[in-house]
């Protein structure tokens, strides 16, 4: 209803923008305190660089930091060096389950080009001779969790019993979504022990809303510059934020007194535009945000579709997806979600089954138990999974309460263990599969791949190793030991982010990521500080008006996301040739219809 309300009117001019308006500004000309030669061991050479420098110091005088940093920025540093300058006695770092291997290798002698850890410091690495561990004064002991974990039901009170004076989270995208439970046990730490200092660093700190990372932002300073009250908040972010097929939206109204000689003028023509950009410059020059500004990597970015061949199989598939919506064999599809999913499978030669069917009192069960679920854990601000949403209905069970919970999981626990679910591909066309075999040969690159099946056929077809659930492949060896003279296949889930893939320059997307915030860090991966090609290609698989279209809404929200926070997004450089939807409006068969 906030929402809706929001979109009668414009944003007001309150005393929480007033407040906004009158914080600090940062001048980027004043130099940083150097703290090199504080952190630096005796035999330490390395320096900080000036971004590292400012984060560092602000992390020491305001006692957190809210970094949309980009890629290769130096964030690992940053964080290992935040316990220091805050002097924490129980540091707690973050991070995605993948890269817990690469942060405690940073604690030892690590090469800090390629971030491999080394047996002896003259070790020679692709001529990297430099270490993280014998230049800096790194701290002796720091927690880490993952993210993955710290949502688990058995990790419920880790953060209690731990009780950290510090907590650095890399990757902090991973925590946007206030209903999931990773989340809420963080929130509900903070907000209980108002003491902890927090550290929030990413590349891409939003997808398409600012209220993303707002309650992020808060966590990390005392006076953000967002307003406090959550209504108000949200008629910012109704002004502000990319709304896709959105068309009432609040007028960003009084957001123009954040505006300097520039943006006023541009106001006139295109007020959302200028009140992003006058609120990037407010978010990006208060103290405790250190945000960069642009990319120093000298390689061109260029990406270019590559279509598939034709094939009788997939468009005859295709026609019943989009004319019946159903599946080659029959099973209905039920929303445009699910839609989007099966014509990007379609596309690329195969769908997948659950086989056998399920039951119909099973599936249906199953619906009406997270549908309820969902409800519970919206709303409640005390549970945060779906365990701990079973057990507080068991107790009513037990104190024998007849409320619209127990019935429903009563009808799902006695049909649950009666049907075990199983799902399998069925492939109608190899056609894909042998374009990416036959671009891995030419290239020596890397094939970017959404669906595991469909790597696991690649990877046999090609002969290829595919690296999948935590960059590990068939023998259990990390993508980061890869041999970069060879072509690989990679899951894009478990290797867009974090992963130092300098040495590759070439890059298949076999399924477009439709979000900005993941083709930053897939991009990230080869386009980062070390790469020594001239040029780094992404060439684009777009075989339906799906992967098209996600092509453009990853680019949408780029946009946003460089015009709201200064993030500098690879794609907003990138030399594009890949059809748009006007194109496609010319093209004939079902596939490229929606």
């Amino acid at each position: 209803m906030a929402a809706e309300a929001a979109n009668l009117g414009a944003v007001k001019l309150t005393q929480e923008l007033r407040r906004v308006e009158a914080l600090p500004r940062r001048l980027w000309d004043d130099e940083p305190d150097d703290l090199t030669e504080l952190l630096r061991t005796p035999e330490g050479t390395m320096s900080l660089r000036q971004i590292q420098a400012v984060a560092l110091s602000e992390i020491a005088d305001l006692g957190g930091m809210f970094g949309p940093l980009r890629v290769g920025a130096g964030k690992t540093l940053i964080s290992l060096l935040a316990p220091v300058v805050t002097f924490a006695d129980r540091p707690l770092l973050l991070v995605p389950a993948g890269l817990i291997e690469k942060t405690k290798n940073a604690m030892a002698p690590l090469c800090v080009v390629c971030l491999r850890s080394f047996p002896l410091p003259d070790t020679e690495c692709q001529g990297c001779r430099e270490h993280l561990a014998p230049h800096w004064d790194l701290p002796r002991f720091v927690r880490i969790m993952s993210y993955e974990w710290l949502g688990r039901a058995q990790a419920a009170g880790a953060l209690t019993d731990y009780e950290p004076d510090l907590i650095v989270a890399d990757e902090c995208h991973r925590l946007k979504n206030l209903q999931a439970a990773c989340t809420r046990r963080v929130k509900r730490h903070m907000q209980a022990f108002l003491d902890t200092k927090f550290v929030a660093m990413s590349g891409t700190v939003t997808k398409r809303s600012i209220l993303d990372y707002t309650h992020i932002l808060r966590w990390c300073l005392d006076s953000p510059p967002i307003p406090k009250a959550y209504t108000e908040l949200e008629a910012w972010a109704d002004a502000l934020d990319e709304r896709k097929g959105q068309t009432k939206r609040a007028d960003p109204g009084a957001l123009r007194v954040l505006c300097n000689d520039e943006e006023d003028t541009l106001w006139k023509t295109e007020p959302r535009r200028a009140a992003r950009l006058a609120y990037r410059r407010r978010l990006v020059e208060t103290p405790g945000v250190v945000a960069t500004k642009e990319t120093p990597i000298d390689a061109s970015i260029t990406m270019r579709a590559v279509e598939a061949p034709e094939s009788n199989e997939v468009d005859e598939a295709f026609h019943g997806l989009r004319s019946l919506w159903e599946t080659p064999d029959g099973w209905p599809i039920a929303d445009g979600l699910a839609m989007f999913r099966h014509a990007r499978e379609l596309a690329l030669g195969f769908f997948y089954v659950w086989d056998p069917r399920p039951p119909m009192p099973w599936l249906e069960a199953r619906r009406a138990w997270c549908a309820y679920v969902r409800k519970v854990l919206k709303h409640s601000r005390k549970l945060d999974s779906e365990s701990q949403v079973r057990s507080y209905v068991q107790k009513q069970l037990e104190g024998r309460t007849i409320t619209e919970g127990p019935e429903l999981l009563l009808a799902w626990l006695e049909v649950r263990d009666t049907f075990e679910p199983n799902t399998v591909p069925v492939w109608i066309d190899d056609s894909v599969i042998d374009l990416c075999a036959e671009w891995l040969d030419r290239t020596g690159g890397i094939a970017w791949t959404e669906h595991r099946c469909f790597a696991e056929r690649l990877a046999e077809k090609s002969g290829y190793d595919y690296y999948g659930r935590k960059g590990l492949n068939a023998e259990r060896q990390p993508i980061e030991a890869a041999d970069p003279k060879m072509p690989l296949i990679a899951s894009i889930a478990s290797n867009s982010t974090g992963r130092n893939l300098q040495a590759w320059h070439k890059n298949l997307i076999a399924s477009m990521p439709a979000n900005g915030m993941q083709t930053e860090q897939l991009m990230g991966r080869t386009h980062r500080d070390g790469q020594t090609a001239d040029e780094v290609t992404f060439d684009v698989l777009v075989t339906c008006a799906e992967h098209v279209g996600a092509f453009w809404q990853a680019k949408r929200d780029s946009e946003f996301v460089f015009d709201s926070t200064g993030s500098p997004q690879k794609i907003l450089v990138a030399d594009i040739d890949v059809p748009t939807a006007t194109d496609l409006a010319y093209r004939s068969g079902a596939r490229w219809d929606k």
